[in-house]
């Protein structure tokens, strides 16, 4: 390590290490080895251990500090101070999303015992004020009188915070804050301009609360949908219409009891454990949720949490990952950090006993086995111990590439040493553990919980996702939305279903938990059929076994590899159109139509391709909308001459000239490419998948344009009867695709209230039930 030069970047560094080490220990074959041994082997080598805890210290050295003047792993005031200033300048200018950032910093970096924490919040929570957040205001005010705003100030907040509760139409809150401020300023010394300038905010206040309309408008609990049938007893968080079976062909698996259909939901599961992801937006490390109006480790300024509560209950684990965040660990070793996090959960919860009839175990190895001996279906009923679900879950390891095996010891090697050298985890553990075991077989036992986690998470994790908007710099009548992913989790009983590139259900998430639901209709004593990655409609069949042998160990022979008059489905996507027949043409063989049969000419494709791309970039530069929209339009023809219909970068190309014509109040134009692009999306996806929910999305928005910008033509109510259909059909996509919380669904249910009470005066009642019942829409292209 001495004469190793490695590079700067903290993953490299590591990606390096761990191919070294490896290559020094690939002639022996570890995969036979039981996961006990294989890391006994690791931690006993002294050139292993020292190499690993000197990367460990560098880490620390390099990260654990004041980065740059802005950014420091560990709390500085001065930091925060400046974060402040910078809010305040924002805040100054009328700025007030970027002052809200650089308050949001200021509260991150900031001595949580000392006096920047409580003003750090204080003016962040003007700033919510201001951004009309008024829940989030509440919270900040009240934490910044906990941690003792200064006395003699403390009567602008309460000020503030009545302000809140009257926004909020809370009368009585919104009285008592006021008295409240009343009372604290009587105890002041203030000067008499102070004092003017205090009764002059009251009067305005008392003056609102005077003409204070309408009534406290509670948050309604989100309501998440139950399980179809109930829940499974014998099959925990899974529905009473499925059950677990296991045999020597599909090992376990899930079935069908009854008929279902789309919609019905299978699952609804809470991780065992998860990990956020690295990601420019807020998520609480406890809960998951995302967007939050953070509050951080009271320690480091790498961890957030949505609030007090749950930065308390996070405790279980973060106090032994505390130091790791701070020197940059976790971003550094992905998934690995999910593996410590399980023995974490597993130590907090407290480890199990054995079954009955195993002896009490004497060595980690006997602790092992004796978790091993249970009947791998009993244990998913719901009176057992979640422990044994995980500690079950298949790793794969004696079908591993020995390398790949030997660097996640490796890696386990390494956090045991973390955990050993950076915490005191092996002085809480001997009391999570039922049994005695020596301190070494202890520290054996954690590290090959690791290294199984690691093996157990390859083959059996979920990426939680939840959808983002993206707004567009210089289009504002579209806006788009992109799946975004917050964390990585362990679900055991959803882990049980196998593989389809064609799968039948459909994965969402409310914060951590996972809800499945049917995807289309499943008969009973079928199979229900996850999928690990690869989507028939994505890739080719020998691209995706490649990916699923390459990360799962099999050779997939779903419906949709087997097909053999699909098998290259996907090729459509990317299919040039015959220049006699426009029938599909594919590069991957010789270039010949599939349909007449005539060659193809690449050479002409490829120079109309050329002249299409230097219009659509001449478009980018031009400088007013019209002229940008002329060339874009140019270029769509062009690429129309020479791209399949159905081709994806064909599919881009228009929804570009949408957005354009939107933005140009072309709205029929507008739309009548999107309806064309959800025929293609359709086609390859299916009418009820989320690629559909968005453009449909999408539509429906450009049609409300419409709608709102030529109220007297004489259109105008069949465009009210179009769009009230689609915007219904979106609310049943993205509610199938993403659940009912999610704020898009509630911003598609407002858009159908406006629409609803366009159509409210004319509307008959055979003209409602239509509307409201016939789901199916039917796009006029």
């Amino acid at each position: 390590m001495d004469q190793l030069r490695l590079p700067e970047d903290c993953a490299k560094q590591w990606e390096i290490l761990l191919l070294l080490l490896s290559s020094e220990e690939k002639k022996i074959d570890r995969t036979s080895e039981n996961e006990v041994d294989t890391i006994n082997y690791f931690l006993k080598c002294e050139g292993v251990r020292k190499i690993l805890t000197q990367w460990l210290n560098q880490m620390k050295t390099s990260y654990a500090k004041k980065v740059q003047d802005n950014d420091t792993a560990l709390k500085c005031d001065n930091v925060s101070l400046l974060w402040r200033q910078k809010g305040n300048e924002k805040f100054r200018a009328n700025f007030i999303e970027d002052s809200y950032k650089c308050y949001t910093n200021s509260v991150l970096y900031a001595n949580q015992n000392g006096s920047m924490y409580p003003l750090a919040l204080a003016n962040r929570s003007a700033a919510l004020l201001r951004l009309k957040r008024f829940k989030e205001c509440l919270l900040d005010i009240a934490l910044a009188i906990k941690n003792n705003y200064p006395f003699e100030q403390q009567h602008k907040l309460l000020l503030r915070r009545a302000d809140c509760h009257m926004e909020l139409c809370q009368r009585k809150e919104a009285k008592q804050s006021l008295e409240a401020a009343t009372q604290h300023a009587n105890l002041l010394d203030m000067t008499a301009s102070q004092s003017l300038e205090f009764e002059r905010h009251v009067k305005i206040l008392e003056k609102k609360l005077a003409t204070l309309e309408g009534e406290s408008k509670r948050q309604q609990p989100v309501e998440l949908p139950e399980c179809h049938l109930g829940t499974n007893s014998a099959f925990n968080a899974a529905s009473q219409a499925i059950e677990l079976r296991r045999n020597d062909t599909a090992g376990r698996h899930v079935i069908a009891k009854e008929n279902l259909k789309r919609g019905d939901v299978l699952f609804s599961e809470e991780p065992y454990a998860w990990v956020t992801l690295p990601t420019d937006d807020n998520v609480c490390e406890m809960c998951c949720q995302a967007d939050i109006n953070l509050v951080p480790c009271s320690v480091c300024s790498r961890s957030v949490y949505c609030g007090e509560q749950c930065r308390a209950n996070a405790q279980a684990f973060h106090r032994w990952e505390c130091e790791g965040a701070q020197s940059a660990l976790f971003p550094t070793i992905g998934i690995a950090h999910l593996a410590l996090r399980v023995l974490l959960i597993g130590a907090s919860k407290g480890f199990p006993l054995l079954p009955n009839h195993v002896k009490e175990p004497k060595t980690a190895l006997d602790l092992f086995r004796g978790y091993s001996a249970v009947d791998n279906i009993k244990i998913y009923k719901t009176d057992a111990q979640p422990f044994y679900r995980m500690f079950n879950l298949v790793t794969n390891f004696d079908n591993m590439n020995n390398t790949d095996y030997i660097q996640y010891a490796l890696t386990a090697a390494m956090l045991t040493l973390y955990l050993e050298k950076f915490t005191k985890f092996f002085e809480y553990l001997p009391s999570r553990v039922p049994y005695s075991l020596s301190d070494g077989q202890l520290k054996l036992f954690a590290a090959a919980i690791i290294l199984r986690s690691l093996g157990q998470l390859v083959c059996n994790g979920h990426a939680a996702l939840s959808l983002s908007t993206v707004e567009d710099d210089d289009i504002g009548r579209t806006v788009s939305e992109r799946e975004v992913r917050r964390a990585t989790a362990i679900y055991p009983s959803a882990a049980m279903m196998n593989h389809s590139c064609d799968p039948n259900i459909i994965n969402t998430f409310y914060n951590s938990r996972l809800i499945i639901r049917c995807a289309r209709e499943i008969n009973a004593g079928s199979e229900v059929l996850n999928c690990y990655g690869p989507h028939r409609a994505r890739a080719t069949t020998a691209q995706r076994r490649l990916q699923l042998r390459a990360q799962y160990m099999f050779h997939c022979s779903c419906s949709a590899c087997i097909d053999t008059e699909r098998i290259d489905f996907v090729l459509l996507f990317s299919a040039y159109a015959c220049q006699s027949c426009k029938g599909p043409v594919a590069w991957h063989s010789k270039p010949r139509c599939q349909q007449c049969r005539a060659d193809f000419n690449p050479e002409r494709a490829m120079s109309i391709i050329d002249r299409a791309e230097e219009l659509a970039l001449q478009a980018e530069r031009s400088p007013n909308i019209e002229e940008r929209c002329d060339r874009m339009q140019a270029s769509y023809k062009l690429k129309q001459q020479v791209w399949h219909r159905h081709h994806s970068s064909l599919r881009a190309a228009a929804d570009k000239l949408a957005r354009l014509y939107a933005d140009m109040g072309e709205y029929g134009k507008s739309m009548e490419l999107i309806k064309q692009n959800i025929q293609s999306l359709e086609y390859q996806f299916g009418s009820f998948s989320v690629e559909v929910a968005h453009e449909l999305r999408k539509l429906s928005d450009v049609m409300l344009e419409r709608i709102f910008n030529a109220p007297q033509n004489p259109d105008y109510r069949d465009w009210c009867l179009e769009a009230h259909k689609i915007i219904k059909k979106a609310i049943q996509l993205m509610e199938l695709n993403y659940g009912s919380w999610e704020p898009l669904v509630a911003r598609l249910k407002e858009h159908e209230g406006y629409i609803a009470s366009f159509l409210a005066d004319s509307r008959s009642s055979d003209t409602i039930d239509c509307i409201h019942h016939n789901l199916h829409y039917n796009l006029k292209i």
